[in-house]
């Protein structure tokens, strides 16, 4: 007899697939999107198909649009993931389902869901497709086609073209749509790409590039090592396809700097369909150092950039995208830093868009900006960054420079990554193998708009050539999670950015500690911030019990990467002179408790107008700022991290804490609170003073789930915020407690708590882990919740899932922190903090009306009549 699998046996994560795909085919939907959904939500990753699951679940609960959603996170992982194109093919319409029938065409096996495939792509205009597979030894597939003329299959070398007619079966599978066959061939040897074409009279309607399948023993080449003290022209290849305006404008700022240097560029038209682009290049030719080439039929970037590689017999070469902007002086800056070291293989620069080497923001691709702010950018790069190489895992090809040495020991770009992607990769890692370092010049900075080569294919092509580069170098991933974690570049970004970003923006600064707090803050920067007034958050955390503030862009530009040792004072120094030279509108604090007041006098002495926003209980001093729920008072953790929070006030200060406060308080242009509570609670700090209230609430943008059908039982939902010590104390205890007395109450935490598993152990609530603040609402209508009780055990104001899901059309219970001065609305529970915790049980079952009515004291003793 098969042992039932729980959640609690491990891999919890497979746990919750197995069990979701149970419940799926036992019918049960709601069960199903439990535990598919928890498993979208934790660690390991989830793979496409637990978003497959999730999205099964939800289209057969009616949430149609958000099923679909789900479909599209799996293909942004897998884009040739079966299962989630067939649900894409069947549910979606316009560009997604087409966009799923061009895939399926590729891949599919099942004739009727072709069928559909094709029918969808032939109410597109589509007449002709074809699936083709290409091995070591056969070229196979299908073909579909509306002429009354055989299918010609051509396959060439760009040197001994050879052809086979293949006539029409009336018998096959697809015969109903037009003229189709099936074929099976031999493929002939070629040690070099070999193009294979299908037509139609003489038109082509599917073409594919294979790499070669003979291999060529070439003698291995020695490193030249000498290669430090030689000095050659540099060669700057770039592979031109489509996009004429990115690239006239990479080759104008390519130009430039050639003609100044003396260096070369070889430029090759990569059989581009863009007539602009063929006479723009055609009129480079008389360039005195331009090569152009011409490719008669597209061979890729693989292919172009090695037809280039073997016109270069000497001299270290550099590969540029041709959506790039390069600055005066790259190419020698790029060598000195190639020069440094003989056993340098390539260099990459810093860039807007370079993946481990972007700025400001690393691993994203972040905005190109003006030529005249890349030149401004690079010219501090050049300056603070000179001399100054980082090793980096594997160097980035939208513009990447290759030593000559390197070039002669490793050979040309892998044909296995044609037409592109990761061939760059894949280079960096077998130089590596061979000896060579990759290596980061952060004293050059290029601009880069990011490709538009493939379109919708890139995201297909990226994931199979991932996967090959992953069987060749395991290790890859991982080394570049180490890089990541270090962030090896993180001075050399701030270097830059203390430069460049210390500039009179004027921006609106929201001071706040590294806790709760900061994400109120980023909702405020991100709220308020604009072109015209950027908004810049000040983080003060502690590392190594050292205070350090870190400066950050809401709006992603810069800064991003500063970050000010406060316990020194040249530091301290470097920070004043900062915040005076971006000359900042107002400053905000939000966080008193977690702002020392030596950053505090600081910042009241740039003589910047300041506000003061009510997130927390911070401002009515630390004493009083320990007001939560009587139940978890006998707690010490809160002690401690209290503490840790006012680590840098000395006890006198905090003696003086109510005082201090109050007399900043009174400089403040405004007291802001942001709902009624806080409004209440900073009148009772602050009294006669006028508060200025604003409305903080939430607007959910995501559609809504339709509110499944569930049993009679009602079903609470705990919302926790801080997922800390105390609000695990707090849920922990009122399920146990409720779910003794009330076996018809269902019970789910809507969020992540400080320990998942242990909660779930030990009592009946099901955990579904981290969730976003629009997500609360329709998560809920999903789950069937029928009340919410948020779980924030100390005062609270702003922060994001809490107003969420106090801005939830479900009857809410919560902790009231303006002790009866604001009104709930209505069907709202508003509690006083200061009951007891049988007070608050009591007042939560009275307010949840269910079918076994529990007395006081039954909730008292945990037992039923």
């Amino acid at each position: 007899m098969a042992v039932k699998r729980t959640i609690f046996d491990q891999p919890h994560h497979q746990s919750l697939e197995l069990l979701a795909t149970q419940a799926l085919a036992d019918g049960n939907i709601s069960r199903a999107f439990k535990f598919a959904d928890r498993r979208c939500r934790i660690l390991p990753l989830p793979e496409p198909h637990c978003y497959v699951l999730r999205s099964e679940a939800l289209f057969r609960m009616g949430a149609r649009e958000i099923a679909i959603s789900d479909l599209a996170k799996a293909l942004e992982i897998a884009p040739d993931d079966l299962g989630a194109n067939r649900r894409m093919l069947a549910w979606a319409r316009g560009q997604q389902q087409k966009h799923a029938a061009r895939t399926l065409i590729g891949r599919e096996r099942n004739f009727d869901v072709l069928r559909k495939a094709i029918q969808i792509l032939m109410e597109d205009g589509q007449r002709n497709f074809a699936n083709v597979i290409v091995t070591e030894e056969t070229i196979e597939g299908w073909a579909l086609w509306q002429e009354n003329s055989p299918l010609t299959i051509s396959i060439s070398n760009e040197t001994h073209p050879e052809s086979e007619i293949c006539e029409p079966d009336s018998r096959h599978p697809l015969g109903d749509c037009g003229h189709a066959a099936s074929f099976r061939i031999r493929r002939l040897k070629s040690a070099i790409p070999q193009i294979i074409e299908l037509s139609i009279s003489g038109k082509a309607f599917h073409s594919i590039r294979a790499a070669g399948n003979e291999i060529v023993h070439t003698p291995p080449v020695q490193c030249r090592q000498s290669a430090i003290a030689e000095v050659h022209q540099v060669t700057v290849i770039v592979s031109i396809y489509c996009d004429f305006e990115a690239t006239r404008v990479c080759l104008d700022a390519l130009l430039r700097e050639i003609n100044s240097t003396g260096h070369r560029a070889i430029l090759i038209n990569d059989a581009s369909p863009d007539p602009q682009i063929a006479k723009y290049l055609a009129e480079l030719e008389s360039e005195p150092h331009v090569e152009v080439l011409t490719n008669t039929q597209n061979l890729g970037f693989v292919g172009s950039i090695n037809r280039a590689f073997n016109r270069v017999d000497h001299g270290d070469v550099i590969i540029l995208n041709s959506d790039t902007v390069v600055p005066l002086g790259f190419i020698n800056r790029l060598a000195t830093a190639a020069r440094s070291s003989p056993d340098i293989g390539t260099v990459t620069p810093l860039s807007n868009n370079g993946e481990l080497t972007s700025f400001p923001i690393p691993n994203a691709a972040n905005p190109l900006g003006s030529y005249e702010e890349i030149e401004r950018i690079d010219g501090i790069a050049a300056k603070f960054n000179t001399g100054i190489v980082i090793d980096i895992p594997t160097g980035i090809g939208f513009c990447l420079y290759i030593t000559r040495a390197c070039l002669d020991a490793i050979g040309p770009l892998s044909d296995d990554y044609s037409p592109g992607y990761l061939e760059d990769a894949d280079f960096c890692l077998r130089a590596h193998a061979g000896g060579f370092r990759n290596v980061c010049a952060p004293s050059v900075y290029v601009g880069h708009a990011g490709s538009k080569s493939f379109g919708l294919e890139k995201r297909a092509l990226v994931v199979r050539n991932l996967s090959l580069l992953e069987q060749r170098f395991p290790q890859h991933r991982m080394d570049c999670a180490r890089f990541m974690a270090a962030d090896s570049l993180r001075p050399a970004r701030e270097a830059i950015e203390r430069r460049a970003a210390a500039i009179a923006c004027h921006p609106r600064l929201f001071v706040t500690g590294a806790n709760v707090i900061a994400a109120v803050a980023r909702r405020r920067a991100r709220e308020l911030g604009s072109g015209a007034e950027p908004a810049l958050i000040l983080e003060i955390r502690s590392e190594n019990a050292r205070p350090i503030v870190n400066i950050i862009n809401a709006g992603g530009g810069m800064p991003q990467s500063l970050e000010f040792n406060f316990a020194t004072s040249s530091e301290c120094e470097a920070l004043t002179n900062f915040l005076k030279c971006i000359e900042p509108s107002v400053i905000e604090f939000l966080d008193p408790v977690g702002t020392p007041f030596q950053l505090v006098d600081m910042l009241l002495g740039l003589k910047v107008p300041y506000d003061i926003f009510i997130a927390d209980a911070g401002l009515a001093a630390t004493q009083q700022g320990r007001v939560f729920a009587s139940d978890v008072l006998f707690m010490k953790q809160y002690e401690n991290e209290n503490n840790s929070r006012a680590l840098f006030n000395t006890p006198n200060e905090s003696e003086s804490w109510t005082d201090r406060w109050k007399g900043i308080a009174k400089g403040a242009q405004r007291i802001i609170a942001p709902c009624a509570q806080a409004e209440a609670f900073a009148a009772s700090v602050l009294p006669g003073r006028i508060i200025d209230k604003i409305d903080c609430g939430h607007e959910s943008r995501h559609p809504a789930i339709p509110t499944q059908r569930h049993p009679a039982a009602d079903h609470l939902a705990f919302v926790p915020v801080r997922s800390c010590a105390y609000e695990q104390q707090l849920i922990g205890k009122t399920a146990r407690e409720l779910g003794r007395v009330r076996p018809d109450l269902s019970m789910t935490v809507i969020g992540a708590t400080l320990n998942d598993i242990e909660l779930m152990q030990h009592t009946n609530a099901f955990v579904t882990g981290s969730v976003d603040p629009d997500e609360i609402e329709r998560l809920s209508a999903a789950l069937g919740v029928k009340y919410l009780f948020i779980s924030v055990t100390r005062p609270l104001f702003a922060h994001p899932i809490l107003s969420a899901a106090l801005s939830s059309d479900l009857p809410t219970a919560y902790l009231d922190w303006s002790m009866g001065r604001s009104k709930p609305k209505e069907k709202d529970l508003a509690i006083d903090p200061r009951l007891s915790f049988e007070a608050l049980l009591s007042a939560l079952n009275s307010w949840m009306p269910g079918t076994y009515p529990v007395s006081p004291e039954m909730l008292a003793t945990g037992t039923r009549a």
